[in-house]
C-alpha cells in the first residue's frame, strides 16, 4: 500500500504523473478516507488546473477532483458534468444534498449557476473538508458525518441528491437500505444521481448499481445510465421521480433535451462542454 512509501516517494510519483513543472501544494494522510491525498497545480496548454488526488495500492495515482483556476465554477471532469444533469431532471431544484465533498466542484457549480438552489454538503473526512476550504474555495458549512448515518437521521427532503462516495479502494460499500433512504429523502419530483468510477473493472460496481436499480424499480421508478463510449472510467446512474422526465431522459435524444434545458435556463458556458458527445444512454447497466 502507498502508506509504506515516504513523502519523498509520493512527491516523485505526483511529478511523474502531472509533470515536473507541476507545483505540489500539500500531501496529507487522511484517517477516514484511509490513504494519503494531495493537491497539485499544473498546466495543460493555456489552461491552469488544481487537482485533488490520492494514492491507491501499487503506487497508483488517482485524480479525485479538479478545478480550472481561471474558471473555478466550470466542471472539469466529464462525470461531474453528467452528474449536473440530475439538477435539470429535478422538477424544481430548490435544495440539493451533496454526499461527498471532494474538491467541492459540484458545490462551486451549484453556487454559480443555480444560485436559487441551497446545497447541503456531507462528508465524513475532516481532512478532505479542510483541504477543500483551503485550496478549492469551499466557503459553506459541511456536515461531518457518514452519508449512511446522516440519511438515517435526517427528516429533510431534497430536490436533488448527488452521491459521490469513494475510498482508496474505489466506491464505498453501498447496499439497498442506503438507496431506499436516498429515495425516501427525495421530494416528489426530485432526482438522485450516483457516480460509479472504474465500472468496467471493479466487479462490485455492477452489483451495487443493480441494487439501486432494484430499489428504484420496486417503487415504479426507472433508472437511467450514461457514460462516454470507450471511456470505461465513470458511469452515472440517475433515478428521476417525475415519470415524464424519466421516460424522456431514458434515450440519448431525451437526455440531450435535458442538457439543452439546463444550458438554456442556467446559462451554462460552452453549451455544457460537449457533455453528451459520444455517450451511451441506457436503462440497463451498460456493457462497453
Amino acid at each position: 500500500m502507498m502508506t509504506e512509501f515516504s513523502d519523498e516517494r509520493r512527491r516523485s510519483l505526483i511529478l511523474d504523473y502531472f509533470g515536473t513543472d507541476s507545483h505540489i501544494r500539500v500531501v496529507r494522510h487522511t484517517e477516514t478516507f484511509g490513504a494519503p491525498v494531495f493537491v497539485v497545480d499544473f498546466d495543460r496548454g493555456l489552461r491552469h488546473f488544481r487537482t485533488l488526488g490520492s494514492f491507491g495500492a501499487g503506487a497508483q495515482v488517482t485524480e479525485q477532483s479538479s478545478m480550472d483556476l481561471l474558471y473555478p465554477a466550470r466542471l472539469v471532469f466529464h462525470y461531474e458534468r453528467l452528474m449536473s444533469l440530475a439538477l435539470a431532471m429535478s422538477a424544481r431544484p430548490v435544495n440539493a444534498l451533496l454526499l461527498g465533498v471532494g474538491g467541492a466542484a459540484m458545490w462551486r457549480f451549484v453556487r454559480a449557476y443555480l444560485p436559487d438552489c441551497a446545497p447541503t454538503l456531507v462528508d465524513s473526512d475532516e481532512t478532505i473538508v479542510a483541504i477543500a476550504r483551503r485550496w478549492f474555495h469551499l466557503k459553506q458549512p459541511v456536515v461531518l458525518d457518514a452519508a449512511q448515518r446522516f440519511l438515517a437521521a435526517t427528516s429533510t427532503r431534497y430536490d436533488a441528491i448527488l452521491v459521490d462516495l469513494y475510498g482508496p479502494g474505489g466506491p464505498a460499500e453501498i447496499d439497498e437500505s442506503f438507496w431506499a433512504r436516498c429515495l425516501d429523502a427525495l421530494t416528489p419530483g426530485g432526482c438522485l444521481a450516483n457516480n460509479w468510477a472504474d465500472f468496467t473493472v471493479n466487479a462490485r460496481v455492477r452489483t451495487m448499481a443493480e441494487s439501486l436499480s432494484t430499489v428504484a424499480r420496486s417503487r415504479g421508478l426507472a433508472p437511467i445510465f450514461a457514460t462516454r463510449r470507450g471511456f470505461r472510467d465513470n458511469l452515472v446512474q440517475y433515478v428521476p421521480t417525475v415519470p415524464e422526465i424519466g421516460a424522456d431522459a431514458a434515450t440519448f435524444d431525451g437526455l440531450n433535451r435535458v442538457l439543452e434545458r439546463l444550458v438554456r435556463e442556467r446559462h451554462i458556458p460552452d453549451r455544457g462542454q460537449g457533455i453528451l458527445e459520444n455517450c451511451i444512454v441506457s436503462t440497463r447497466f451498460p456493457i462497453v
